[in-house]
């Protein structure tokens, strides 16, 4: 009996755990979309920026191909701003099943790209 009320106790508290954990990921997932929303739209906002200096040293082509580029990425973020986290987690798994090798390189880049920040930061 009393190992049966204590096993109902641990269950109650990893419950409660297991939901505040969520809760938790939750508040990341979406402070972490807003936090890439707003990098993409810098990172447009300075790309476009430099367009008109790209047109003077490389010539108009290129400061074109920097304007469209510019223009890409503030329309991404807007995207991925108008999009919930489940929106966006939603497409993920889709994506992932139309796609799978797509999904492996893509998590091994960003992986790389990870592992250089973090090497980075130790120097």
């Amino acid at each position: 009996g009393q190992a049966k009320a204590k096993s109902n106790d641990l269950l109650g508290e990893a419950k409660n755990y297991g939901e505040q954990a969520r809760g938790k990921a939750g508040e990341l997932a979406v402070e972490g979309k807003k936090v890439t929303t707003d990098a993409i739209a810098s990172l447009g906002k300075v790309v476009g920026d430099t367009a008109s200096q790209i047109d003077e040293k490389l010539g108009e082509q290129y400061g074109d191909y920097a304007r469209k580029a510019s223009r890409m990425l503030q329309e991404t973020s807007a995207k991925l701003d108008a999009k919930s986290v489940d929106e966006l987690s939603d497409e993920a798994r889709e994506m992932i099943r139309k796609s799978p090798g797509v999904a492996v390189g893509l998590a091994a880049v960003v992986g790389f790209l990870v592992a250089r920040m973090f090497r980075g930061n130790r120097s």
